[in-house]
């Protein structure tokens, strides 16, 4: 298996890329810690894309405590606008994501099907 995230700061169009092929206790202060290094290269608004749609894990209580940790710096870090894209079949683990996010972070994301169409929903506010 290949790296299991990658996290991708766009500083031309202040943006975060975060691409997870798996979400594990194992890994996932690697992916915080990521995600903080490359947030801090970017400009107060930047935009996030989250791509959890190769993600297939049921959402534990110490993995949504972490990423509910990680929700709650994000604005911190000066976050703008939030885009997760998930697949269609991901309606439970999106509801969890998007209550999560309402609770720890009291932000709502936006959804999309594909990173292309996040991209272009972030195109569009910009």
């Amino acid at each position: 298996m290949g790296n299991p995230f990658s996290v991708i700061a766009d500083k031309k169009k202040n943006r975060l890329l975060i691409d997870l092929n798996d979400i594990d206790i194992e890994h996932i202060d690697k992916i915080i810690e990521d995600i903080w290094d490359k947030a801090l290269k970017l400009k107060v608004g930047w935009g996030c894309i989250v791509n959890y749609a190769k993600v297939d894990i049921p959402l534990t209580l110490e993995l949504r405590e972490k990423i509910g940790t990680a929700m709650s710096f994000l604005k911190q870090l000066g976050m703008g606008q939030i885009v997760r894209v998930f697949r269609e079949d991901q309606s439970s683990f999106q509801d969890e994501l998007k209550k999560l996010g309402m609770e720890i972070g009291g932000y709502e994301g936006i959804e999309a099907r594909t990173v292309q169409d996040a991209n272009t929903v972030l195109d569009l506010i910009r």
